[in-house]
């Protein structure tokens, strides 16, 4: 039995289309955390004979035992199973070129073999070795494929850039996998030594997801990027396995009503 402490994590349900989030807490107990600085440490494969409610799990056991647990949000049912996602920090090697050795990961746990007593979890991790930290809004939740079964919706924000620049991806389930079906790209946080985040780079933009669509507000025009001569605002519907822009249009600033309901990441 492992003598690893946890302090207790104040953790979201995650069940509104826009925010997806009510409010968070981060652990920063050094004293939980191991001193490894080697690769990535990844979570137990499997953990058998689980309770099969993902709020009755102990949260020790999904984090490896260098981890330390910095967020945890509850991914609601819908017309399938409830899932756990766990955002968690190591120390890892040495880069000059970052801000810290802390390294941050992503881990989505998914119930199987079912009953009404017991369940096996799946652990599938989408990030490891972030340079950047999760916030409590980095992951929200809307079903955007269709499926009855909340999606991810996961921004993380470059905390030594400017202009808001993060990376913006899409997770969804298939089957027994957690698969990525939007954001392409890289956002490097270690001046070319590839030490950084999969997922498309946005820089001041807004997105969410509204009535089943993935909206994007993003600058166009002007001088620089922090001051446009306008806002073009996208509208995306997942449709046969892809992604179809179904509506665009220029807004002014000043009437951007995306933008006044504060959405992630907020310019």
């Amino acid at each position: 039995m492992r003598q690893r402490r946890l302090p207790p994590v104040v953790v979201l349900c995650l069940a509104s289309m826009l925010v997806g989030c009510s409010g968070g807490h981060s652990t920063r107990s050094p004293s939980s955390r191991g001193l490894g600085r080697g690769a990535a440490p990844l979570p137990t494969q499997r953990l058998a004979d689980q309770p099969p409610d993902p709020k009755d799990l102990d949260l020790n056991d999904l984090v490896p035992p260098a981890g330390r647990i910095d967020h945890v949000w509850y991914v609601p049912a819908g017309r399938t199973l409830p899932e756990v996602v766990v955002g968690w920090s190591y120390r890892s090697r040495h880069v000059p070129s970052t801000l810290t050795d802390e390294r941050y990961a992503l881990t989505v746990w998914h119930p199987d073999q079912v009953t009404p007593g017991s369940a096996r979890w799946t652990p599938h991790t989408l990030f490891r070795g972030s340079p950047f930290p999760f916030r409590s809004t980095s992951v929200r939740t809307a079903d955007v494929t269709g499926d009855g079964h909340a999606d991810l919706l996961v921004t993380i924000e470059c905390n030594g850039c400017n202009h808001a620049t993060a990376s913006a991806s899409i997770f969804a389930d298939r089957g027994d996998k957690v698969v990525r079906i939007y954001g392409k790209g890289f956002l490097d946080g270690s001046k070319g030594e590839h030490v950084g985040v999969r997922g498309r780079v946005i820089s001041e933009t807004a997105w969410g997801a509204s009535r089943g669509r993935v909206w994007f507000d993003e600058p166009r025009g002007g001088s620089s990027v922090c001051c446009p001569a306008y806002r073009l605002q996208t509208f995306l519907r997942w449709q046969r396995g892809s992604w179809r822009a179904v509506t665009t249009r220029k807004l002014l600033p000043d009437h951007d009503r995306f933008l006044g309901q504060r959405p992630v990441p907020a310019p």
